[in-house]
């Protein structure tokens, strides 16, 4: 799949020109390119200390505080945390790549390698109290080496954000930390975009994630924003963990990807762990081709939008979904739109190649190519889907599980659903059925499945609406494609010929 807001904007860094104004009378060495009034050697690993000043600038869009040491980093570090209201609403740009640790932290398995005794642990950028609300610019730089061992809140390279954070990979490093944790930011209610994470990333609690661990509304009122971000570091974690993100609520997210395995104990998303109930959220354009597994509630783009997840203790732990009326609109999970998943995908209760579960949303364009195991409520697309508007879904994955098992859902309950078609082979013990396991009060048009022996389009459907079997022929053709509608096209290099979203051929 090639699609331009997924995939090269990820890469996309700024080539915003930048003027420096520093003193004459500095006379350190200068980093390279950024003019002799700069002060720092670029290119050596931290020694732990702290410098007094940045390389140079005055902290203004145009002559942002420039950033080449690791020293200097660790000083931006201090002047955030200690509150210091010189630098509150400040610019700063990383001048060179950053080296918080000498030597290699990351085996080719993603595990730390060395004795961590040894490392120099990084303090992220904004804590608890404070959060970072500037602008901060890595210029297309890498920090590397990066080292986190933590138990509390609020970790990664930058711990806490109101303001922005862009265009910075972090790479090579280790974070572990309680909740809210990320490779590059921990918590975050301001925007976070072309940052690629490369770290490993793992925490003890909940919100969880490779990029970002935990994004919510900005000032009481508007929505966090999310902006191409690519994951390609392991991540594990307790609850709400997400390849790129761990939770969000009140989030526009355009352009995430995730490429890397996700665990979790439960709520899992191959992109996003948990997205919080709120109607004005808005997920867009996402693609996770990662491995996601865990217990209850796990999706190859989240574990849960919108509702309310209960997760029962024990031996053999099962959950159980709330989802309400329109009315309740802090349950919904607002808008969703192509978005895809290409990646294996397993669990217990509440799995499925896009959401394990879903509430109130208005979603489009959704499409599954990734095997999909579980116990109740697993399916192609949806495990559990509530009083949602879903359009233009396909699933070409096998599907395995034991109760309420389904190609598209294992369970709808009074959505309306159009335009979707699977061919994945769907099998387990009871309410099974090649497009539906169980669907109550559903409005279906223009559903179609492959026909596989007598095996029939839903487990049981308590509702009207039809699925129509098709053969494999029929489903490759040109006729299919328009039976399907706008959107939707047929590509020989994309899915073998099935009819695919036309974004996923760009």
């Amino acid at each position: 799949m090639k699609h331009p807001a997924l995939f090269a904007g990820v890469a996309a860094v700024s080539a915003m020109a930048v003027l420096v104004a520093c003193s004459q009378s500095n006379s350190a060495p200068s980093a390279a390119g950024l003019g002799e009034d700069c002060v720092g050697e670029a290119g050596i690993p931290w020694d732990g200390t702290t410098a007094k000043t940045f390389a140079c600038g005055s902290g203004t869009a145009l002559g942002p505080y420039v950033i080449v040491t690791a020293e200097q980093l660790a000083h931006f570090s201090f002047v955030v945390n200690s509150g210091d209201k010189n630098v509150s609403g400040k610019y700063f740009k990383l001048g060179a790549d950053i080296a918080l640790n000498e030597g290699v932290l990351l085996g080719a398995d993603g595990k730390l390698v060395g004795d961590p005794d040894s490392l120099l642990n990084w303090t992220p950028i904004g804590n608890d109290d404070v959060a970072f609300d500037g602008v901060f610019d890595g210029d297309g730089h890498v920090v590397s080496g990066m080292f986190i061992d933590a138990t509390g809140p609020n970790n990664g390279l930058f711990g806490n954000v109101s303001g922005t954070v862009r265009n910075v990979t972090v790479e090579d490093s280790w974070v572990r930390g309680g909740k809210y944790t990320g490779g590059i930011v921990g918590k975050n209610v301001g925007t976070v975009e072309n940052a690629t994470n490369r770290a490993t990333v793992s925490g003890t609690e909940y919100c969880v994630g490779g990029v970002v661990g935990y994004s919510d509304v900005k000032n009481y009122r508007d929505n966090s924003i999310l902006k191409n971000l690519l994951n390609e570091g392991g991540v594990s974690g307790e609850k709400q963990v997400g390849g790129v993100v761990g939770c969000a609520s009140r989030v526009t997210a355009d352009g995430l990807k995730n490429v890397a395995d996700v665990e979790g104990a439960n709520i899992v998303g191959g992109a996003i762990g948990a997205i919080g109930g709120n109607s004005h959220n808005e997920i867009r354009n996402i693609a996770n081709s990662g491995e996601a597994k865990g217990g209850c509630f796990v999706g190859g783009i989240s574990g849960a939008c919108g509702g309310s997840q209960y997760i029962y203790s024990g031996d053999n732990p099962k959950s159980s979904f709330g989802c309400f009326k329109p009315s309740y609109v802090t349950m919904g999970c607002g808008k969703v739109e192509r978005v895809r998943n290409d990646g294996e995908i397993s669990g217990a209760d509440f799995v499925g190649g896009v959401f394990g579960a879903l509430c109130n949303a208005e979603t489009e364009e959704l499409a599954n190519v990734g095997r999909i195991e579980g116990e109740r409520y697993v399916a192609g697309v949806v495990g559990s889907s509530g009083y949602s508007t879903t359009r233009k879904m396909y699933n070409v994955g096998d599907v395995a599980g034991s109760v309420f098992v389904g190609g598209i859902f294992a369970e709808n309950r009074e959505g309306i659903a159009s335009a979707a078609y699977s061919t994945g082979e769907v099998s387990g013990d009871s309410l099974v059925g090649l497009m539906i396991g169980y669907g109550y009060g559903v409005t279906i048009a223009d559903y179609y499945y492959l026909k596989r022996g007598e095996q029939p389009p839903f487990g049981l459907n308590d509702g009207g609406g039809e699925a129509t079997a098709k053969n494999a022929t029929e489903m490759k053709s040109a006729a299919f494609v328009e039976l399907l509608g706008d959107g939707f096209v047929r590509s020989d290099a994309v899915n073998d010929g099935l009819p695919v979203f036309a974004w996923e051929t760009e």
